[in-house]
């Protein structure tokens, strides 16, 4: 089913040329295109790959995809969060914050990032704060990193 989450993979056509018929004056005729087979069940996977992905979601990354309407969107989707929440941990920065709101801060976007498939260990966690505290902390960080 990894086919389903690959953007770069397309379902079949979903119409296919019918065979041209021949009348009784042996002119072809035109006739409708034929739905493809081969797409509807291609959408039929498609649709229960998607309902078992976002069964498996947690509630917030959940609502945040609803309107997706394929694997591969949703896929993407859970990518872009994921990407926009590492770059917010990685981007992040104590400022006129205190201490304690800092760590808060930090602590909450683990959480989301815990929710969006990608648990931080404590140790990165901490590695994440320290590395982001101004001067004044160097004392902490040292004692911390010894």
């Amino acid at each position: 089913m990894e086919k389903f989450i690959d953007p770069e993979e397309k379902p079949p056509e979903k119409f296919i040329a019918p065979k041209a018929k021949v009348d009784d004056d042996k002119e072809a005729t035109d006739a409708a295109p034929i739905l493809n087979l081969e797409f509807k069940k291609w959408v039929a996977q498609d649709q229960q790959v998607l309902s078992y992905l976002l069964g498996s979601l947690s509630r917030e990354i959940g609502s945040q995809i609803t309107t997706v309407t394929t694997v591969a969107e949703a896929w993407m989707a859970i990518q872009a969060l994921h990407a926009s929440q590492s770059r917010a941990l990685a981007t992040a920065s104590k400022g006129a914050s205190s201490i304690s709101e800092f760590f808060t801060k930090m602590k909450a976007l683990g959480y989301e990032m815990a929710s969006a498939g990608r648990k931080l260990e404590d140790e990165e966690l901490i590695s994440y704060i320290l590395t982001r505290l101004d001067q004044e902390y160097d004392l902490v960080v040292t004692l911390v990193a010894a």
